[in-house]
């Protein structure tokens, strides 16, 4: 490839323009959300965000434990609610589940 020179004229708002241009382009310039934006998100893109498997955000759909809204069958899920619903500590494990009598370990191999 032969390099070539070119020389212009440019004003100095022309240049300016022109800097900003190539920069938005060299850095894919794009808008910041807000908290007080909200997207819906599927199933892959909530659990990416919440860093939960897809399987465990199908098991929290089914015990109604998330925040979620089902349109024409597919599972939607707003990014907003979710955050609060990390936020809140809704994802906590439930304390109140009744334990499992352990079995004791020497008997289990007489």
């Amino acid at each position: 490839m032969m390099n070539a020179t070119f020389v212009t004229t440019l004003s100095t708002q022309e240049l300016q323009e022109l800097i900003e241009l190539s920069v938005k382009n060299a850095v894919q310039v794009s808008p910041k959300m807000s908290n007080e934006d909200d997207t819906l998100l599927d199933t892959k893109e909530a659990a990416n965000l919440i860093k939960y498997e897809v399987t465990s955000i199908y098991g929290l759909v089914k015990r109604k434990k998330i925040p979620f809204c089902k349109i024409e069958g597919k599972l939607l899920f707003s990014r907003r609610k979710l955050i609060e619903w990390i936020e809140g500590g809704n994802h906590a494990p439930s304390l109140n589940r009744p334990s499992l009598p352990l079995k004791d370990p020497v008997t289990k191999y007489r």
